[in-house]
């Protein structure tokens, strides 16, 4: 990964300011499926920040005081990308009096490629408002560091009570498709850590990682491991959530099988398949979805609507199902023309959008003016 360097640092500053003006506009996004996200006056725990090295101790942010947590909770789990080792994670909450803080340090495991995962545990679980900060551990150039989202559960609490799952295994893809799979061998995949639990698919929803977008092949392979990381050891489930999930360039990497209940959509898993796109659609990071993504979503869509006669109504977003703006503002923009096209049906028309009239230039009207009106 390359790191940037002072200048391209600085030139990045203004941009990155109004990356943070558009998060304090933004509505809270989160791909949130095992508790609830951390919210800062309403608003997420996404950021993204120019850091350099500051001297040992030195803070690098600190979001202040959460806003009070809707559930009780014993541990946080966050997710982001840093690309220098040299930062350490620290949690506090206020003191019976909320007086003062403690600062502790998170467990934080890193990737390689810069992705990280930092989790601490309470002792006894509480509704206390909490504290997040970045504290400069031994930086050795200035880069940036991003933190996607921050969530808050009670370890080891089971799932919300769901139907009861359908006899049957589930049955293997066998139709043809045109997207690009990626088995689990593949892609390096650990074997789960307990047995699945088997449900029989009538169902799929679609989702974004709320994480890294990867540029390469290599990439996508790496953002899976940190995924299935991610999930085993700082969630606690058995294996990756999701059954696919789709890269950038279009291959559906495999996850957990089609036959075996995953865990994507709390409440909402037994019959559902879980389908993410790598990378994360919402404000203020904001991806454009490759249009490579968007082709194999629809070809895996329509295999899997085939394979498990699904009906169009239960082709669904995860914001369709819970309290989540997961697949975030972009995609679930284009999920009505991807559902019609999954089903064989014409995608929705939209009615023609006009923008203002160009400004009369002062030598008056002229052929090239002329072109560039709306009629």
């Amino acid at each position: 990964m390359t790191v940037p360097g002072p200048r391209a640092i600085i030139m990045t500053m203004g941009l990155l300011s109004l990356v943070w003006v558009c998060a304090l506009a933004a509505a809270p996004a989160s791909a949130n499926d095992a508790g609830e996200s951390v919210r800062f006056r309403g608003r997420s725990a996404m950021r993204v920040e120019a850091v350099r090295p500051s001297g040992a101790g030195g803070v690098l942010f600190d979001t202040e005081d959460s806003d009070p947590p809707a559930a009780p909770y014993d541990t946080v789990l966050l997710h982001g990308l840093m690309p220098d080792p040299g930062v350490r994670i620290e949690l506090a909450v206020p003191t019976l009096g909320g007086v003062w803080h403690r600062w502790a340090p998170a467990e934080v495991k890193r990737f390689p490629n810069g992705r990280f995962w930092a989790r601490y545990k309470f002792n006894g679980v509480s509704r206390r408002t909490l504290r997040l900060r970045a504290v400069d551990a031994g930086i050795r150039t200035a880069h940036l560091l991003a933190l996607y989202d921050a969530e808050l559960f009670v370890a080891g609490a089971g799932p919300e009570p769901e139907p009861a799952a359908r006899a049957g295994e589930g049955r293997a893809a066998v139709s043809a498709a045109s997207y690009r799979l990626v088995t689990r061998e593949d892609w390096g995949a650990r074997p789960a850590t307990e047995k699945y639990e088997d449900h029989l698919p009538a169902r799929f929803t679609m989702h974004h990682t709320a994480g890294t977008k990867p540029r390469t092949y290599d990439e996508a392979v790496q953002e899976m491991r940190f995924i299935q990381d991610y999930h085993i050891n700082g969630r606690g489930w058995i294996d990756i959530g999701y059954h696919f999930v789709i890269s950038p360039a279009g291959h559906a990497f495999q996850g957990r099988p089609e036959g075996a209940k995953g865990a994507h959509a709390l409440g909402h898993n037994t019959g559902n398949l879980g389908v993410s796109f790598m990378g994360n659609y919402h404000a203020p990071i904001a991806d454009e979805p490759a249009q490579e993504s968007l082709d194999a979503f629809v070809s895996l869509g329509r295999r899997l609507s085939s394979d498990y006669a699904i009906p169009p109504e239960r082709l669904e977003t995860h914001r369709d199902l819970g309290s989540t703006d997961c697949p975030g503002d972009i995609l679930y923009a284009k999920f009505p023309e991807l559902k019609a096209l999954i089903a064989g049906q014409a995608p929705p028309t939209k009615a023609p959008e006009f923008g203002a009239l160009p400004v009369l230039p002062p030598s008056g009207f002229s052929a090239t003016y002329l072109d560039r009106l709306p009629w």
